[in-house]
């Protein structure tokens, strides 16, 4: 059967490269391919050393990705693929159309839309010197909706470049140009940004005046309609019409399933809860932020959407390479008529050719400087921003479902002398212990997420965590040693050699079925260095290939100026060496 398959699979890649080689044409944009069929044509057109064909190849395998996971690694790093084989053929229509793609997907995450709104802001530099009308509205109308909905009307100067006189009189405009396009549904997102406008500044007649004009021209099924029963919702809720709010939240969440909108989702279920909450209900309340701490999970802790955090910042810093290659690749062209020309010159013109080496060298180690700050820049961006977003999911859960969860304990045990004994027994009294579990665990993640431990020094926030592993882990004998006087330490490294080393037992825990795991700390003047070891299985450096987890570990550290080398062997256990400065040099970005 396998060896038919690969008959099958070879005939098929035959036929393929056949119907290539005999006419030059593309697959269309709009075609829906399926990976095995896209990597068959990723064959045909390596081997050919077709560069469009493979731009073409990878960014329709980044749509089918995004068709799939609404937003991820994979479709990010497809785009990113097909942007650099356009980068080398000079296809400037095909880059901003692959760029614009890359912003549309960054923009739906909270801590990357600034990165996103760059995008944006080249793409539409370019439609603009094109007078791409089309092209020059729906960028319009992608900076607005982060301006709006993500940036809340912060105005800050490194967004708001496209529209200088404010954001209300960019609406104004940007409407006005999708009028003169007669096009619908640029025309409905436009109104209902007008009405996010509004809604931001509480101003809910005219927001309700804006999301009608909306509703009249949006198209049924699709995101625009996801949108406008989510922003209904938020105009009964702050009209206090919590059942039709109810209503309109339902519809969009029912939506939001549908077309697998993971981050609408999230605010979705949370104002479904505080809704119920409004209608003490407390039942559905406790439903929807049980959904909603789901919806956060989800969304910000998955691998496909954490990864895709890290990765388009290296991406970055490589697009940034490849087009310093693509400029050095020309001028070496013109490096070599000039010195056809110089050879022919006299000697003046042989002391110019040196000038001008020298100064390129110079240029060249201003480029390297520039490169290596901007990878300190982006890790500290990344870094803040998971932070931030680590901070602000941690103090929803205290705040919100803790709060509640707490309200409804007192509830309950208010109730108690009302009912007889048995309803006590057998309902009330194991409702008050179920509610007592959840309060324990949303108080563990929130912690974990926000290591309150740290305020007291870094030995006890270090001691902290040990004790939480110990207990986690009853069979084994987790160890915590410390050698020298603590120092003053900064909150961003004790921070994150916290995360670091609160990373290292947990994979010890999971994976190393040990039966001791011991952290040592050692401090020194100008220096101190943290120790991680156990006595599991171990496994073979060799064979293990540095991903997301050992990769995150060495690129925080090397962030820090700091080592770390890792021991491991087969059935030998592991140890884990960090060695930081006190000094952080990472602090000359400021």
């Amino acid at each position: 059967m396998n060896l038919f398959r690969k008959i099958l699979s070879s005939l098929f890649c035959t036929l393929l490269f056949s119907a290539v080689c005999a006419q030059k044409s593309y697959p269309s944009l709009n075609s829906k391919l399926p990976p095995p069929k896209i990597d068959s044509l990723i064959i045909v057109y390596k081997s050919q050393k077709d560069l469009k064909g493979l731009g073409i190849v990878y960014e329709l395998n980044g749509l089918y990705f995004q068709n799939i996971f609404f937003y991820g690694t994979k479709s990010v790093n497809n785009y990113f693929t097909s942007y650099q084989y356009y980068l080398k053929i000079e296809d400037e229509e095909a880059q901003n159309r692959v760029k614009k793609r890359i912003a549309d997907l960054l923009s739906m995450d909270d801590v990357l839309y600034e990165d996103a709104a760059i995008y944006y802001h080249e793409v539409l530099g370019y439609y603009v010197k094109q007078d791409n009308k089309v092209k020059i509205a729906s960028c319009k109308l992608e900076l607005l909706n982060i301006l709006i909905n993500k940036d809340s009307l912060k105005n800050t100067q490194k967004l708001n470049k496209h529209f200088k006189y404010g954001i209300e009189k960019g609406l104004i405009e940007t409407i006005q140009l999708c009028k003169n396009l007669q096009d619908s549904s640029y025309l409905a997102y436009g109104y209902y940004l007008y009405s996010s406008f509004y809604l931001q500044k509480r101003q809910l007649n005219k927001a309700q005046k804006y999301l009608k004009l909306s509703g009249g021209v949006s198209k049924p099924k699709t995101l625009l309609e996801l949108r406008f029963f989510f922003q209904q919702g938020l105009i009964d809720k702050y009209n206090q019409h919590y059942v039709e709010a109810i209503t309109h939240f339902k519809k969009s969440e029912l939506l939001a399933e549908i077309r697998n909108n993971k981050y609408l989702k999230q605010h979705i279920c949370q104002n479904l809860a505080e809704c119920y909450m409004q209608l003490n209900n407390q039942e559905q309340a406790l439903l929807y932020w049980e959904k909603t701490a789901k919806s956060i999970s989800r969304f910000y802790n998955s691998e496909e959407t954490k990864s895709t955090r890290s990765e388009p910042v290296y991406n970055q810093i490589e697009l940034m390479k490849r087009t310093q290659e693509l400029a050095d690749q020309k001028q070496l062209l013109w490096k070599v008529v000039a010195c056809f020309i110089i050879g022919i010159l006299i000697l003046g013109g042989i002391i110019a050719y040196q000038r001008i080496k020298f100064k390129q060298r110079q240029k060249d180690l201003v480029n390297q400087r520039k490169i290596s700050m901007l990878e300190l820049k982006s890790m500290k961006s990344l870094i803040e921003g998971q932070e931030k977003e680590r901070n602000r999911v941690a103090k929803d859960l205290h705040d919100g479902l803790g709060a509640n969860l707490s309200s409804m304990k007192l509830f309950i045990e208010s109730q108690k002398d009302k009912y007889n004994p048995v309803i006590q027994t057998q309902l009330l009294n194991p409702l008050a212990k179920n509610i007592d579990d959840a309060c324990l665990e949303t108080r563990s993640i929130s912690h974990d997420l926000r290591p309150f431990s740290l305020k007291y020094g870094f030995n006890s926030a270090l001691g902290d965590l040990v004790k939480k592993a110990q207990t986690a882990l009853p069979q084994t004998e987790v160890i915590f040693g410390s050698y020298g006087e603590e120092p003053q330490i900064s909150e961003e490294i004790a921070l994150m050699v916290y995360r670091i080393v609160q990373e290292l037992l947990n994979n010890a825990a999971k994976y190393a079925k040990a039966s001791q795991i011991t952290l040592q700390i050692f401090y020194e003047p100008d220096q101190f260095s943290v120790h991680v070891e156990d006595d599991g299985q171990g496994f073979d450096l060799k064979e293990v290939k540095e991903g997301n987890g050992l990769g995150n570990i060495r690129s925080r550290i090397d962030y820090l100026g700091g080592q770390v080398i890792w021991q491991a062997a087969p059935q030998q256990g592991t140890a884990v060496i960090l060695s930081v400065p006190l000094q952080n040099h990472a602090k000359i970005l400021g």
